[in-house]
């Protein structure tokens, strides 16, 4: 018997399908969400303001020579800014996925397994999208608490004297250096050592506080369920969204016991690790824990930065 089954796909657009009412589907907005990313956005527009109000602090505070450390300050409210809009950037993909998923969107019926494909597809590679960019704010977030770190003198030298960060040359503000931005992720000496360490050898409760909540970001579930969703699909393996006659495990195989070798013609059959709905709810659980970690670590910042004797987000700054 003939089995007979669409081996390719290609659509041209992610835009989501209209209701039969010609309208946009309805989503769960997950405005707290949007909130929060609109609000990180909106940080990137004090970093001049606050580089002034902290030449300020750090005058009263009887320093000198401090240029770098207001770089620094409009370093982390640049960062802070971008991390605003990748979070923006995920929130729309994710909503797009609702509005594929939608059972008010118009469907063909003469054309319904087009259709579950196209969905499929379609789901799978917006929430893909999504993750990308949740993945990009964690990295962006540990990055500046680094840098907010980095403005303790005590804490930079635990840092800096660690070998495996020497070729980051100090982590220079606006430095493009690979090494100067290391990756964040469930694991790292630097994430789960040396970081914490800097902020404990600082003996400022700001600064242990701030790290504090990124460690906890780092060891939260739904993260690493998120770094190992991307793991497969990155570098080893991706699921493909159709049925298909090329299984993982292969079609040779050999038995051991009785020295025999088989091959299989196997019929199109459909990868378990496509599921779109399991994709999608892996990226509705990061949009809400990168989403929380940003909301609980934003107030930390003030007094984090006020600690080494820097503005965070100043309404005005007067010179005197």
């Amino acid at each position: 018997m003939t089995q007979t089954w669409i081996n390719a796909m290609s659509f041209s657009s992610f835009a989501a399908p209209p209701t039969v009412r010609g309208e946009p589907a309805i989503t769960d907005k997950r405005g707290d969400i949007e909130d929060v990313a609109m609000r990180w956005q909106s940080h990137s527009s004090r970093g001049a303001t606050a580089a002034m109000a902290s030449v300020v602090l750090l005058k009263r505070s009887g320093q000198t020579g401090c240029g770098t450390l207001i770089n620094r300050v409009v370093e982390i409210h640049g960062l802070a800014g971008s991390i605003g809009e990748q979070l923006t950037l995920a929130w729309a993909a994710e909503q797009d996925a609702q509005r594929f998923q939608s059972p008010d969107i118009e469907r063909d019926p003469s054309r319904a397994q087009d259709i579950e494909f196209a969905q499929r597809m379609a789901v799978r590679a917006l929430c893909e999208m999504s993750t990308h960019f949740l993945l990009g704010a964690a990295h962006s977030l540990a990055n500046l608490v680094l840098r907010v770190v980095l403005c303790n003198p005590a804490a930079a030298t635990v840092i800096n004297r660690a070998k495996r960060n020497r070729t980051a040359e100090g982590f220079q503000p606006g430095s493009d250096l690979k090494a100067a931005w290391p990756t964040f992720g469930p694991n790292g000496k630097l994430w789960t050592q040396t970081v914490p360490e800097a902020a404990e050898y600082s003996g400022l409760e700001p600064l242990k506080a701030l790290v504090n909540r990124l460690t906890q970001l780092q060891q939260d579930g739904r993260f690493h369920e998120l770094e190992e969703r991307r793991g497969m699909d990155y570098h080893r393996h991706r699921p493909q969204s159709l049925d298909h006659t090329s299984p993982r495990s292969g079609t040779w195989s050999y038995d051991h016991v009785n020295q025999v070798s088989r091959i299989a013609v196997p019929a199109a059959n459909a990868d378990a690790r496509r599921d779109e709905t399991i994709v999608h709810r892996i990226c509705v659980d990061a949009l809400d824990c990168i989403a929380t970690a940003l909301r609980e670590a934003e107030p930390l910042l003030e007094p984090a930065l006020a600690a080494s004797h820097l503005s965070w987000r100043p309404k005005q700054a007067h010179l005197i």
